[in-house]
């Protein structure tokens, strides 16, 4: 993936580009494996994702949420049509059993890639770094869409280097049916690969029929299912709304907080979670590559231009502050296309000062082990105290509280509940009708309802504290004819867990 190196070579070796391939992905596929009963995931998308894949498949495949495309659900009520019975917690194994495989497709045609264009050495360097990133090793191992578009992203760009065309366009509609900015993350590397050479209409259609069909449909779907054709506004409304940049003074204040949020991304996030050097070493690549010809590796480095452009853009308009998790979920499609171009440059970069290599090349390998183990213990030690409580509550509650029993349950422990069949009526707190902070209305709608349980949660967009500030405190909370006792509660996340007891 450097000018300095034709397509295709290889230093010689006694090991063979497929059992690279497969080396990366068995080493990958093992650890992810140990993660996937370790890791208790990013947020509460990956418990969500479990109740929406139920939800496809007991609705026919007919039915998805605009904000969240269909490609994955649909792909995981597939599995799970498959598995239901057969397994236990068959929601959970197909929802992470498709993330898996498709976190290692996108591996193994990274590396693919990069034996076919940078040669043998950056394919196995970027093996072993894939196998252990952070994020591509943890959302792989979680319930999270990402490692899905990844999937399908790498395999359209393997196609597109390979000269597949139709198969390049199917896999980019797919790569769309995840994540809506799939589409504008590929469309330059498949038009600069469509008009490289001739006859270009022909191959323009081969590979934009297919994504244009895929758009057209889920177009015509949310104008039906939804109200609107425009299956991107609302996502974007809420990323605007929610973001630093709604507190914006005026234009020029909008735009320096929003290059403020790509300089944090580009500048600081991005190469800490990647290396230094490989960051370093993508920047020296991409000046390198033929950009006057077709050929795959401008191919390569299109993609990786404009998947950085979509991800920084999103920081630009929507200016989350650069902390936040959202970048991390986002970023990791990106880090299998740029592993392997960041290495091809950084080795043509030491072998024109041969001196100076292996200095690099430790000081570059000592910061990314050390970010790697740091990042992974905090990313894991983040999901075992903020989600795995709530999941170990929903658990409880599915051992030891009767289906017949009403509750005020939301979030993580009502998507739990939801990732199956069942009778259980689960109240969510914007359904909960009572007056805001009217202690007498919410309980006589308690008793009314005969509620058990009440979930209550201190995070404002749950609604809970708008519904019952005076839960704020826990311990027991005495109403007409009732009373709420605490019986659990965890101040992290932030939510107590009280049993209503008559009085």
């Amino acid at each position: 993936m450097s000018g300095s190196a034709p397509a295709g070579s290889n230093p010689p070796s006694s090991l063979g580009r497929g059992a690279v391939v497969a080396g990366a992905v068995l080493l990958s596929g093992l650890v992810r494996l140990y993660w996937t009963t370790r890791y208790a995931g990013w947020e509460e998308s990956d418990y969500g994702n479990l109740a929406m894949i139920r939800g496809v498949l007991e609705g026919g495949f007919l039915h998805y949420d605009m904000n969240h495309m269909p490609g994955y659900y649909a792909l995981g009520a597939l599995v799970l049509g498959l598995v239901d019975g057969l397994v236990p917690n068959p929601t959970l194994v197909a929802a992470r059993g498709v993330a898996l495989v498709m976190g290692l497709i996108a591996v193994g045609s990274a590396v693919a890639l990069a034996d076919r264009l940078a040669g043998r050495r950056v394919a196995l360097a970027a093996a072993l770094l894939l196998a252990f990133q952070p994020e591509l090793m943890l959302y792989s191992s979680s319930s999270l869409r990402e490692p899905v578009y990844a999937g399908w992203v790498l395999a359209s760009i393997a196609a597109l280097c390979g000269e597949r065309l139709v198969l390049a366009g199917i896999f980019a509609a797919l790569a769309f049916s995840v994540r809506m900015d799939g589409a504008l993350a590929l469309l330059p590397a498949l038009f600069v690969a469509g008009i490289g050479r001739g006859p270009r209409l022909p191959r323009l259609l081969a590979l934009f029929g297919p994504l244009g069909a895929a758009i057209a449909a889920w177009s015509a779907y949310c104008a039906v299912e939804h109200g609107t054709p425009f299956f991107w506004s609302h996502s974007v409304g809420v990323n605007i709304e929610t973001g630093l940049g709604a507190e914006a003074e005026g234009p020029l204040s909008w735009l320096a907080g929003g290059l403020s949020v790509v300089a944090g991304l580009l500048g600081h996030l991005l190469p800490w979670r990647v290396g230094w050097v490989v960051w370093a070493g993508a920047l020296v690549a991409l000046i390198g590559l033929p950009w006057a010809r077709h050929d795959p590796r401008r191919t390569v480095g299109v993609l990786l231009i404009s998947q950085l452009g979509v991800w920084a853009g999103i920081g630009l308009v929507g200016q989350h502050a650069p902390t936040h998790n959202l970048y991390w979920k986002w970023m990791m499609p990106i880090v299998p296309v740029l592993v392997p171009v960041g290495l091809a440059g950084l080795f043509a970069l030491t072998d024109r000062w041969p001196r100076g290599r292996w200095l690099i090349l430790g000081l570059g390998l000592a910061q990314i082990v050390r970010t790697d183990l740091r990042e992974t213990a905090r990313q894991v030690a983040l999901g075992d105290q903020l989600y795995a409580p709530q999941r170990a509550l929903a658990e409880w509650i599915e051992a030891n509280v009767p289906a017949s029993v009403p509750m005020v349950l939301d979030n993580i422990p009502s998507c739990y509940l939801n990732r199956e069949v069942h009778e259980r009526r689960l109240v969510s707190w914007f359904d909960v009708p009572s007056r805001p902070g009217d202690e007498a209305d919410f309980a006589r709608w308690l008793r009314d309802e005969q509620i058990g349980f009440v979930l209550w949660f201190a995070e404002d967009w749950t609604q809970a504290p708008r519904v019952a500030p005076f839960l704020t405190v826990g311990g027991t909370w005495e109403g007409e004819g009732l009373r709420l006792v605490e019986r659990a509660r965890e101040d992290h996340y932030g939510w107590i867990f009280f049993v209503v007891e008559p009085k």
